[in-house]
């Protein structure tokens, strides 16, 4: 007997669901299937790099749509062991290039930061201040439609990401590699220069173009942070930008 407990008989969503809540909702609507789909509700959260209080909220936000409460204990604990589950599958992984992009993760820019410090540290470049040598360049992509199919989005999600390391590589070519912090955001380590922002402006526009393009548009943000002055630091900052 299922532990989970349907929404009235007859009852129907009063606005509209998240597009990754759908499912769900359907199986709160109709009594079936509820342990594999809130399951699959969780796992997709995590698989995008959202955190459990996002999920939970949506969560309590899609039973509220449809039967007009928040969620109870028993399905909440389902969402939240499959995101966890999920998450501790993708951190795992975080070694590991994405698949479908080819794009590093964030523990290969954490190691090449890190060498970085020991390279100033032992005295192998000619400028040894790396907060005033050195920047991160971070891109952030705009959300993909909630409307489209998870095939597609996942899809359109990894080209936009491919698409936008390639520009930074082009406009930046210092920038030796482009590595994914989250599902949404790009970094790269790069030398400093008078034209830096300008050039990263450049990318921005380039890449807007191209959103057009895509089905979901929408436009990025890019902007340049300062490396501090220890690899402690770095490694906390580059932590941040990834959450």
């Amino acid at each position: 007997m299922s532990l989970f407990r349907p929404v009235r008989r007859g009852a129907r969503p009063t606005a509209l669901v998240p597009h990754r809540a759908r499912d769900l909702a359907d199986a709160l609507i109709h009594g079936v299937a509820l342990e594999d789909a809130s399951w699959a509700f969780g796992t997709s959260y995590a698989h995008d790099g959202e955190g459990l209080d996002v999920c939970l909220a949506e969560l309590d936000d899609t039973c509220r749509a449809v039967g007009g409460e928040p969620a109870d204990l028993v399905l909440t604990r389902q969402v939240s062991l499959g995101w966890a589950e999920a998450a501790q599958e993708r951190y795992n992984s975080l070694s590991c290039a994405d698949p479908l992009t080819g794009l590093p993760s964030i523990q290969h820019v954490q190691s090449q930061v890190a060498a970085l410090y020991r390279a100033a540290g032992d005295g192998w470049l000619v400028d040894a201040d790396i907060a005033h040598s050195h920047a991160l360049v971070v891109l952030d992509l705009p959300r993909v439609r909630d409307d489209l199919r998870a095939g597609f989005s996942r899809m359109e999600k990894a080209l936009r990401k491919a698409t936008a390391a390639d520009l930074l590589g082009q406009r930046l070519p210092e920038c030796a590699q482009v590595a994914e912090l989250n599902a949404r955001r790009l970094v790269g380590l790069v030398r400093r220069s008078p034209d830096l922002h300008p050039r990263l402006a450049q990318v921005v526009t380039d890449l807007d173009l191209r959103l057009q393009l895509s089905p979901s548009q929408g436009r990025c943000r890019a902007w340049s942070e300062s490396l501090p002055v220890s690899p402690e630091s770095a490694r906390m900052l580059i932590d941040e930008l990834a959450r």
